[in-house]
């Protein structure tokens, strides 16, 4: 991912404008990845600044780690928006925009003036793009939504807990928010191409990516292969056997061996050949049938090896396998830092900031770092400016308490 603080993105958003009016991680992340591939995202914040702004440390020159990790490649504007002359800021910053994304509460953007069919008539280029806990309508459009809940009704903690008694297991990580916010993303670069594209209309549209849908479609397709003819018998969905964790003599490996190579390989890297004649483990039809012998059998072997000498044998068999790392050991891994999957760049007031790169590594429009997250109102004189606010106007924005 190109750092290009002192220059314009050259991404292939370059040109895109992007409205974000939402908080914590779902929206300001479905943004942020349009930000990384060139678009001018204008960050909507309230007077106070959005709650990811202070709710957690560490807090540095008016940033906070968390904020940090959601919000580059933004310009921010702070205004009250529970007063018609902010709601009409917003209105006209529409007028210019591509793609507009919200994440609040069901109903909220109706009582505020600013819902789609609000916008719409501003400007029919608009893509709407409208990120919710279960979706517009339905039984549920009106409930608060936070990442456990999605995780608890979609199915996957008791999938999660099976290996662990039985009891449903979280996964210990915002995986709903993260996993919408990609979806939002790729959803409104469709809307976009619908728009703009070949055979485009011209036209923009509202887009809803409920957290619950998002979820399940990357969650549960290898999970609802016992329910894709119905009806069936079978039981219901179990973890996938295969996936588990090896504790090594100082550490931790995750791999897989299921195939006949992978296995003689692992076989022979462990010096344990003679498993290749116990019957269950002959052949891999033999394997699948039941999991947990083979399974027992090369934990027990692997637990006698050092993690380092272990993973040099299976390298040499060809063995898929690799080490459990943290995430700072991961930030140190030589693929990572080939790939700059984790990059540092310098801010003039927070010094060094680390980032998680864009995934994607485009080799003519890369993605790119062209502005740090900005300061809560940094650049309200600016963007109200580019909108065609005279300084007069700014200023009695901020005498009305419009703006800070």
């Amino acid at each position: 991912m190109d750092i290009r603080l002192k220059d314009a993105p050259e991404g292939p958003l370059r040109g895109i404008r992007v409205i974000d009016i939402t908080s914590m991680i779902t929206g300001p992340l479905c943004s942020q990845q349009l930000g990384d591939l060139g678009a001018d995202v204008i960050k909507i914040e309230p007077l106070h600044g959005e709650v990811a702004r202070w709710m957690a440390p560490p807090q540095k020159a008016g940033l906070t780690g968390f904020y940090s990790q959601l919000n580059r490649n933004k310009r921010s504007l702070a205004l009250d928006l529970k007063k018609p002359e902010g709601i009409a800021v917003i209105r006209r910053l529409v007028e210019t925009a591509d793609i507009l994304v919200e994440n609040f509460r069901g109903g909220v953007t109706d009582r505020l003036g600013i819902s789609y069919d609000d916008l719409k008539p501003l400007n029919e280029r608009l893509i709407y793009v409208s990120i919710t806990g279960f979706g517009p309508s339905g039984p549920y459009a009106d409930r608060p939504a936070y990442d456990p809940i999605a995780q608890g009704l979609v199915g996957m903690m008791h999938i999660q807990g099976k290996p662990f008694g039985g009891k449903p297991q979280l996964i210990q990580s915002a995986i709903v928010d993260k996993t919408t916010a990609t979806t939002a993303a790729g959803v409104a670069l469709a809307a976009l191409y619908a728009r703009d594209g070949i055979n485009g209309t011209g036209k923009g549209q509202r887009v809803d990516v409920p957290m619950i849908d998002a979820y399940a479609a990357n969650s549960l397709p290898d999970m609802l292969c016992v329910d894709s003819f119905v009806p069936n018998e079978m039981p219901d969905a179990e973890p996938i056997a295969v996936l588990r964790t090896f504790a090594t003599a100082d550490g931790y490996v995750v791999g897989m061996a299921l195939q006949d190579n992978h296995f003689q390989g692992l076989c022979k890297a462990l010096e344990c050949e003679q498993l290749l004649e116990r019957e269950g483990m002959r052949n891999v039809g033999e394997r699948i049938t039941d999991f947990k012998p083979w399974l027992d059998a090369i934990e027990a072997e692997i637990a006698r090896w050092p993690t380092d000498e272990l993973l040099r044998r299976f390298d040499a068999n060809g063995v898929p396998f690799g080490k459990v790392k943290t995430i700072r050991e991961f930030a140190d891994d030589p693929q990572a830092r080939h790939n700059r999957t984790i990059f540092d760049a310098e801010d003039e007031q927070a010094g060094t900031l680390r980032y998680v790169r864009y995934p994607g590594h485009l080799s003519e429009t890369p993605p790119c770092l062209h502005r740090h997250p900005p300061r809560l109102a940094e650049h309200n004189e600016e963007i109200l400016g580019e909108a065609g606010y005279s300084e007069r106007d700014i200023e009695q924005l901020r005498e009305q308490g419009i703006i800070p």
